[in-house]
């Protein structure tokens, strides 16, 4: 075996194609085109702003660069739009139907101000030639190269050390003591997991339910001396309640489920356009959870912790 093959490889980093690979199917968006169309409806950003940076980047990129700047820098409620005024204006510039990359322009820029000797080593002399290489590269683009010892460099701390002490996670693991480990009540008797991850969910990606072989109803599953206590078996409907609102599930028994636990899965409650109308199916768990009984640190509802009651429908 070559002694190269036994010398570590040297860090880079990677970004993928940026220009489409395929024609999208007739009727489908891009998902930054769906969201540029939520906020022209919103009308986020006024039409004189963007008729003015669209004649920016008609001029070049040097031009459309400092009005750019000078926008977000008079205007600072259009830092958090910035993807949608490049997506608007600069992408509709760029070649290969490229229009969703225009916000690595902005990345771009940004790399070659924050490691502009590791871009440097990647081969780009400067930000727009980065740029360019990521709009016509067919195979991705390697945008920084480094050292080993350069690593340290990416630690954004004065002294390059990783700080292992967070003040608020200090503070509640002294409180552990007291803190409550029961959260349900007599009112709310069930922990409910809104969202469980099973064989045959998608994250709301396709609302058509034909392609689910198992689990065809999004069942709500019980601990079967649950149920029987309740009064429901297998294929029953139930009504599921919150303190955030109610909904209506399908019953499935499950021994897996501990006494006193419920679950839903994720990705359902969708609305199907069939010859008739609409067709539901499962529960849309965000109607069941609040936002206020959430984490107090990292502030993401507990959806797998919701206190529940659970009655035949």
């Amino acid at each position: 075996m070559g002694s190269h093959l036994l010398q570590p490889r040297i860090p880079a980093q990677h970004l993928p194609p940026a220009r489409p690979l395929l024609d999208p199917l007739p009727g489908t968006l891009p998902e930054p085109e769906i969201y540029a169309r939520l906020l022209r409806e919103l009308r986020a950003v006024s039409r004189g702003k963007l008729a003015l940076l669209r004649a920016a980047a008609k001029l070049g990129r040097r031009p459309y660069a400092w009005i750019f700047a000078a926008m977000l820098a008079t205007d600072k409620t259009l830092g958090g739009l910035a993807p949608y005024l490049l997506y608007e204006t600069l992408g509709p510039t760029l070649p290969h139907g490229a229009r969703s990359a225009a916000v690595l322009w902005a990345l771009a820029h940004r790399v070659a101000k924050v490691y502009p000797a590791a871009m440097r080593r990647a081969g780009h002399r400067n930000a727009d030639a980065l740029f360019d290489a990521i709009l016509t590269s067919r195979s991705g683009v390697t945008f920084t190269l480094d050292d080993y010892d350069d690593a340290w460099n990416y630690l954004p701390h004065p002294d390059k050390r990783i700080p292992l002490a967070i003040p608020q996670l200090l503070h509640a693991l002294r409180e552990l003591t007291t803190t409550p480990a029961t959260h349900t009540t007599a009112e709310f008797p069930f922990v409910l997991a809104a969202g469980e991850r099973r064989a045959f969910t998608a994250n709301t990606i396709f609302r058509d339910d034909t392609w689910r072989r198992r689990d065809p109803h999004g069942a709500l599953r019980l601990n079967p001396d649950d149920a029987a206590r309740l009064g429901l078996t297998t294929g029953d409907r139930a009504r599921i309640t919150t303190r955030r609102g109610s909904a209506i599930a399908t019953v499935e028994t499950n021994d897996r489920m501990q006494p006193g636990h419920a679950s839903l899965p994720n990705g359902l409650g969708l609305d199907l356009p069939t010859a008739n109308g609409t067709h539901r199916t499962g529960v849309a768990a965000n109607e069941l959870t609040d936002l206020t009984w959430r984490d107090a640190i990292a502030g993401t509802p507990w959806h797998k912790h919701v206190p529940a009651r659970i009655e035949p429908a």
